[in-house]
């Protein structure tokens, strides 16, 4: 007697069946002297939640991914728009994760519209790659005259805590950044190979293996490069900040320590959105779990 063999797997069919895939979308609008939701869908492994917080003039949105770590073919997308004056803040539950991928990427997209005399801090925490990980990640930001942003995204590779390192990886790391419709920055970090070689070069990240992009997008760049700059004499992390015409402010970081790179961005964060919106405010509170 023989049997038709009818546990053979289809590898590519199975391959799909795992794939995440997630999305968010959020929009504010300004009522009287609050800011509050107007439109919300969350679908897949996505999901936003508003906690309490103490100043009611400033909400919160905390992003997340239910799958608990993203790999290659997960796909995340997040709409975010502020309309005109409204304010938020957007972050994240935790680091996220970007685990062994055995060929396609990890997609992840943000398009950031933010209207006239609108506020957006788009403060998500840390992306940890792990070994093989790879991640294809662009945030778009679209601003009119008046509305301002301030932005971080860091990246970690590998958790030293427990003495994991990265040896080869893929990443694709941008920003594409609008005002009134013109492009006023496009950024492309790409990298694929040996990663732990390569980067000890000391003209790309002289060995450094935590590292973030912050970006203030407003008016009158000279104070918040002096911000910048004055901060930089109390911090540990390597640092450089540079503008662009009179609209934004770059600040970057590299750092063999991720915690000493997760305190040095706070501490210049405090300092620039004291600035921006003229009141002191607590990080979100997941942040300090």
């Amino acid at each position: 007697m023989t049997f038709a063999n009818t546990l053979q797997s289809d590898q590519d069919a199975v391959a799909m069946l795992a794939r995440s895939e997630g999305r968010v979308e959020i929009s504010f609008k300004h009522d009287g002297e609050v800011s509050c939701l107007k439109h919300l869908y969350q679908s897949g492994c996505g999901r936003v939640r508003f906690p309490s917080v103490d100043n009611t003039r400033f909400p919160e949105a905390v992003l997340i991914n239910t799958s608990g770590g993203l790999t290659g073919g997960d796909n995340m997308s997040f709409d975010v728009v502020l309309h005109e004056k409204a304010e938020l803040t957007v972050t994240g539950q935790a680091a996220e994760k970007i685990y062994k991928s055995i060929g396609p990427d990890v997609v992840v997209r943000a398009r950031l519209k933010v209207e006239e005399d609108a506020y957006l801090e788009w403060l998500p925490q840390e992306t940890i790659l792990f070994d093989r990980a790879r991640l294809n990640r662009v945030n778009k930001i679209e601003l009119t005259k008046n509305s301002k942003v301030l932005a971080v995204e860091a990246t970690i590779l590998g958790r030293s805590a427990h003495g994991e390192t990265v040896s080869d990886a893929n990443l694709v790391d941008g920003w594409e950044i609008r005002r009134d419709g013109k492009l006023v920055w496009y950024d492309r970090f790409r990298f694929d190979g040996n990663m732990e070689d390569v980067l000890k070069r000391p003209a790309l990240m002289d060995g450094a293996t935590a590292f973030a992009t912050l970006i203030v997008a407003a008016s009158d760049t000279t104070k918040y490069l002096e911000i910048a700059r004055k901060a930089e004499q109390n911090v540990s992390s390597r640092m450089g900040s540079t503008s662009l015409d009179d609209d934004l402010t770059i600040i970057r970081f590299l750092d063999n320590d991720p915690q000493a790179l997760r305190k040095n961005l706070v501490y210049v964060i405090q300092k620039l959105r004291k600035k921006l919106i003229g009141v002191e405010l607590p990080m979100p509170a997941v942040w300090e779990i």
